[in-house]
């Protein structure tokens, strides 16, 4: 992608529906993949929302990415996981859980109990070059301990990066820096949110309506289950996000864009085919563990 700055009036991209696949029985996947936007959606990959009775619950490999898994607070039951490091996790309704592949592990996620009712977001976040040959590490943070964010009209839950004096946890343990917030703005009621010179947003209209904004720019208006894209490559950003109607449910996740090569097979993301292939082989080797 070309490195000149978007005119003010270009900060976001078009608004985006998701495509919807079968997971499950009864269940659908709503996927937004970074080669559907017409803007640069790094750090994030791919955004799957799945709405589904569990995970499959298949051991599947990852390398040069991370794997983030936000189950929503109204969500019902609980998801396992654990990894060939040897972590195991217990996934529950507000919690976020970080899997940081670098050069390589096998991860499975499978349902805590029968009773899973599964709404989530599952994010795969590319990993700059430096740490896609970093050892494997995994980092949790449950619902109880997440910093709450109450402005009039809104309740936002920090889950990763900072907001004003308010700091998430895994701000200090996570790879890369990122921004992650989950929470509820009402119709008429407005959030307002910083992003860094060089910092990519990506916003999520999980129910409801939103209006987002930013200064000189033009508003974009996001439907239930649309996503838009907020960049701010040469200057700070202060974005608006406005609730439309009845309350909404929002996502927003950002981090830095990454302006580095990206090859791609399958759950292996790295800069190079030569770095790709060399993964291919530690994993058919068993090089990166069993679960």
């Amino acid at each position: 992608m070309s490195d000149t700055p978007p005119p003010r009036d270009q900060v976001f991209s078009r608004p985006l529906r998701p495509r919807v696949h079968p997971a499950g029985a009864d269940g659908r996947l709503r996927q937004f993949r970074h080669d559907a936007f017409d803007r640069d959606m790094s750090p994030l990959l791919v955004v799957d929302h799945v709405q589904s009775a569990g995970p499959d619950g298949q051991p599947a490999p990852h390398a040069g990415l991370s794997v983030a898994t936000l189950l929503f607070e109204h969500a019902q039951g609980a998801i396992e996981t654990e990894d060939s490091t040897g972590a195991r996790q217990t996934i529950r309704p507000g919690d976020l859980h970080w899997t940081f592949a670098g050069r390589g592990l096998v991860r499975r996620a499978s349902a805590g109990d029968d009773t899973l009712s599964l709404d989530a977001l599952q994010l795969l976040v590319n990993s700059p070059a430096a740490l896609k040959q970093q050892a494997p590490a995994s980092f949790h943070l449950a619902a109880a301990d997440v910093p709450q964010l109450v402005l009039p009209g809104t309740r936002m839950r920090l889950l990763a990066g900072r907001f004003g004096e308010q700091v998430s946890p895994l701000e200090l343990v996570l790879p890369q820096p990122m921004l992650v917030l989950d929470g509820r703005i009402d119709g008429g009621a407005s959030f307002p949110l910083e992003l860094p010179a060089g910092w990519n947003a990506w916003c999520y209209a999980v129910s409801g309506e939103l209006a987002v904004a930013a200064d000189g720019a033009a508003t974009r208006a996001l439907p239930a289950t649309t996503a838009v894209i907020a960049t701010a490559t040469s200057d700070d950003v202060c974005l608006r996000i406005r609730g439309v109607g009845t309350r909404s449910h929002l996502v927003v996740v950002a981090g830095m864009a990454i302006h580095e090569p990206v090859v791609q097979h399958g759950p292996f993301v790295m800069n190079t085919r030569q770095d790709v292939m060399r993964v291919v082989r530690d994993y058919e080797a068993g090089r990166l563990g069993s679960l």
